[in-house]
């Protein structure tokens, strides 16, 4: 055994009990806390990793206003709350609606401004673009996981079958990042790409798929017989016909593709900024962003999926 591979096992323990601790910690969130404060919790989370890419690029040299951005974060994760809650109550949004179209292109051109006026900003041209490019990567994408999570199909219902959803969502990319790990770190020979992840193998990518592929079997046989979880016709149902069990299949591989993604273009930032992780708050994992990174597109990315399987099969019907 070769002194490589005595350092690794501790790393491996290490990352193996952090990651069961956080992923208990955030069960126990989804499942047990009210729709407003899963919200809160989420925008905190949100928070958290736009204060690390904020603290990476500083270390680069672009100093971006992170209290703007936070303050936007909350009144944006506001914003999609009431719209949701608004939505699966049957309740009049469109004054929201219209308020959140009008708003979506002001907020970038307000934080644009709020650099670009700044006395002690450096180089605010590249700061700016940053900021809006922070804010849209991280706040926006990730606030489309609160219509998943509170998705009710009728007005009483409880709001656990998007829970059930939204865990499943989080499980399947986290599932394909955990196989990836340790699938390439125990026969991982060709690398995917050096350049940003020199970490990442072809093995160890296949692997990711492959548990994605069997954790997304399991969620479907769990919803099935899971009594909140009746209301999801769309998950239950999808051993009903071949195209369904085809459509699922091929929605899990772009769930997992944009995990990777996220997870390179995390690797990039990093790369430019000269860090290893984007903090050092959990151990031989890194920090928040770090563990967030494969999530980030998941949740537009199931929603298109979503839209268009539906629209899919009522045309094939």
């Amino acid at each position: 055994m070769s002194d490589a591979d005595v350092t690794k096992k501790p790393a491996r323990a290490k990352r193996v009990v952090c990651g069961l601790c956080v992923a208990a910690v955030w069960l126990a969130a989804i499942f047990l806390l009210p729709p407003w404060a899963l919200t809160a919790l989420l925008t905190v989370a949100a928070g958290i990793c736009l204060y690390e890419l904020c603290a990476m690029l500083k270390k680069a040299g672009y100093a971006l206003p992170f209290r703007t951005l936070a303050a936007l974060t909350v009144v944006w994760f506001g914003m999609v709350y009431v719209i949701c809650e608004g939505m699966f109550a049957n309740l009049d949004i469109g004054p929201l609606l219209l308020a959140l179209f009008v708003l979506m292109p002001l907020w970038p051109m307000a934080v644009f401004f709020r650099v670009l006026l700044g006395k002690r900003i450096e180089r605010p041209m590249e700061v700016a673009a940053l900021s809006v490019t922070a804010f849209l990567y991280i706040p926006v994408m990730l606030s489309a996981l609160l219509p998943i999570a509170l998705f009710r199909d009728n007005p009483g219902d409880s709001c656990a079958p998007g829970i059930f959803l939204a865990f499943a969502l989080v499980l399947v990319t986290k599932l394909a990042d955990t196989g990836g790990y340790f699938v390439g770190t125990a026969i991982g020979r060709h690398k995917m790409c050096p350049r940003l992840s020199p970490g990442k193998s072809w093995e160890g990518t296949i692997g990711g798929y492959l548990f994605a592929l069997v954790g997304a079997g399991c969620v479907v046989a769990a919803a099935r017989v899971w009594p909140e979880a009746t209301c999801l016709d769309f998950v239950r149902e999808l051993t009903c016909s071949v195209p369904r069990i085809l459509w699922a299949a091929l929605t899990v591989v772009a769930i997992v593709t944009v995990g990777i993604l996220g997870d390179l273009l995390e690797s990039l930032f990093k790369r430019q900024c000269g860090v290893k992780d984007s903090s050092a708050l959990f151990p031989a994992m890194g920090g928040f962003f770090d563990t967030f990174d494969s999530i980030v597109f998941v949740p537009v990315t199931f929603l298109a999926m979503l839209g268009l399987g539906c629209a899919a099969m009522k045309v094939w019907a």
